[in-house]
């Protein structure tokens, strides 16, 4: 009898990446949160080949900034992810495309008592389920709705991280 048996590979990426900053902070590109849903950010994580995952983790810090020191309400937001990979069939690869699942529950605050210069920065961590994201590569998206127009800006730090262990599939 044969055994099959895979190579497990490991695959860490911080999606944000820039110049060395002064501070140490690198940030995302900059986007407006008002009263439509908006992604904030979003990054394809691929390690280059199909992952059949055993592990996820990660580690994802972003912080909102308000417009203007006379600013009412509140901001909500979650993180998402949606495996779009290759997967093997009787009849080749074909492209798999997962739907969107939350990484974590929403999360609401107030940025009504945000001060001008001043920031509101949130981290998410830990283990996400597998059955919920079974390959990888997969795309990480953070999204937020405010109930004001144009109340702040949104950036994903350079310290998020995302982690990835599973078995290579060959052939993808």
């Amino acid at each position: 009898m044969s055994t099959r048996r895979y190579l497990h590979r490991e695959f860490v990426l911080h999606p944000v990446s820039g110049a060395v900053a002064s501070d140490g902070v690198q940030l995302s590109t900059v986007a407006t949160v008002g009263t439509t849903a908006v992604t904030v950010f979003s990054a394809k994580i691929d390690p280059a080949c199909h992952l059949d995952l055993k592990e996820l983790e990660v580690g994802l810090t972003y912080r909102f900034t308000p417009l203007s020191a006379a600013l009412a309400g509140s901001l909500v937001t979650y993180w998402q992810l949606q495996s779009d990979y290759n997967k093997m069939n009787s009849a080749g690869p074909t492209n798999f495309v997962g739907g969107n699942i939350n990484v974590a529950g929403t999360l609401s605050f107030n940025v009504a008592t945000l001060a001008a210069g001043t920031y509101s920065e949130h981290t998410y961590s830990g283990y996400i389920p597998i059955g919920s994201c079974p390959g990888a590569p997969l795309t990480l998206s953070l999204i937020a709705l405010g109930v004001t127009a144009a109340i702040v800006t949104g950036r994903v730090k350079s310290s998020s991280y995302i982690r990835m262990i599973g078995a290579v599939i060959p052939g993808v």
